[in-house]
């Protein structure tokens, strides 16, 4: 691995659990000096918008800046999967959403919508048609079945709520979404807290480490998952008649 992949997986690696990191932490992890490590995270802070905020013994990575970093790994050629193991559940909503881009779907995160007098909020919401994933992004406490069931219950109601709603032509525009007699909405609950892909009564719950490679096989899984159709409404459009 080049010396520029190994630095920006080291310092994701460190600041999964701190914002501010010792230079000496990634010299060491490195096998370089202090002084050089500065002038490499300088060098970066002036190729990217990371905008990493160093002194001369530390270097500060707040939670805002964590984005770039992990788009420079990208455009780095590290491999997502190494960039997964190395993050931390707070990163967790955009780098879903990162993953989802990666693999060329348009995404929305905290996508608000009323239907019935209703407030519903979905997390992320993705587009590639025929597809819509929207996707319950939950901190696992436990995986028993109870807790299981609601949480299912739970987004189930909502995104039958949400396909009732993209129904209406004028909702759809706000996710630019064109008419097509086919596109379908899959919900979706991704966690940091299981190890496995579970189908549960026809909901695929994905551990976040293992979001790309469930992208990548959708196709192995759509029989089995829970999907909505949008019943298209057409705009109604009034005529006018000369007499």
């Amino acid at each position: 691995m080049s010396l520029s992949k190994n630095l920006i997986l080291n310092l994701l690696q460190l600041s999964k659990d701190h914002e501010e990191i010792a230079l000496e932490s990634i010299a060491e992890r490195s096998n370089l000096s202090t002084e050089k490590i500065y002038k490499l995270l300088s060098s970066l802070n002036e190729e990217t918008d990371t905008k990493l905020e160093l002194s001369a013994t530390t270097i500060h990575i707040p939670l805002k800046f964590k984005t770039p970093l992990i788009l420079k790994a990208l455009e780095s050629g590290i491999d997502l999967d190494q960039i997964i193991e190395v993050l931390h559940w707070r990163d967790f909503e955009s780098f879903c959403l990162m993953v989802f881009e990666y693999h060329e779907y348009k995404t929305t995160q905290n996508f608000h919508f009323t239907q019935n007098r209703k407030r519903y909020e979905i997390d992320v919401v993705t587009v590639k048609k025929p597809l819509i994933f929207a996707v319950d992004a939950k901190q696992w406490k436990t995986g028993h079945a109870g807790a299981l069931k609601t949480v299912v219950e739970n987004h189930s109601k909502r995104i039958k709520a949400f396909s009732q709603y993209l129904a209406k032509p004028q909702n759809r525009q706000k996710l630019q979404l064109k008419d097509s007699p086919d596109i379908r909405i899959i919900p979706l609950i991704i966690t940091s807290k299981m190890y496995e892909i579970q189908i549960f009564h026809g909901m695929p719950i994905i551990p976040f480490f293992k979001l790309n490679g469930f992208i990548t096989e959708i196709h192995n899984f759509l029989g089995s998952l829970q999907q909505f159709p949008i019943k298209m409404q057409t705009q109604r459009t009034l005529l006018s008649f000369k007499t």
